[in-house]
């Protein structure tokens, strides 16, 4: 007789997708990046610096390995991009640094995402099915 695992399995992601699958969770990812808003009465230019892009992601990516590390490279590619946009950095040094930044500070986000995600399902886990 075999063990239905592959049921159990299913069943479990199942359950597992059911606590969080309703929405899908956010990233944000900021760094600076320069804008010419306009100019003042000298002729200067007048530039804000700001760059924020948000990235949705399915909440059961924390869950998994290749899921987080999905996630974190496409993190890594946002935090490129923003902080190469418009020259905001000519110096390599200046844009390597903006890139970790913006990575570390996306990861923080999505280290307690994860957190909270893990007691979430803890907690669906202990609740009698009833």
């Amino acid at each position: 007789m075999r063990t239905p695992i592959p049921l159990i399995i299913a069943i479990g992601a199942l359950s597992v997708a059911g606590v969080e699958a309703a929405d899908l969770a956010e990233v944000t990812v900021s760094a600076p990046t320069i804008k010419t808003v306009g100019r003042d009465a000298t002729g200067t230019p007048i530039r804000q610096l700001s760059g924020t892009v948000r990235v949705q992601y399915n909440p059961i990516m924390l869950t998994t390995n290749s899921g987080r590390a999905l996630l974190d490279d496409e993190v890594a590619q946002v935090a490129r991009t923003l902080c190469s946009a418009n020259g905001a950095f000519p110096n390599a040094d200046d844009q390597w640094n903006c890139v970790d930044r913006a990575i570390k500070v996306a990861k923080m986000q999505l280290d307690a995402a994860s957190a909270q995600l893990k007691v979430r399902l803890a907690q669906a886990r202990s609740v009698p099915a009833g």
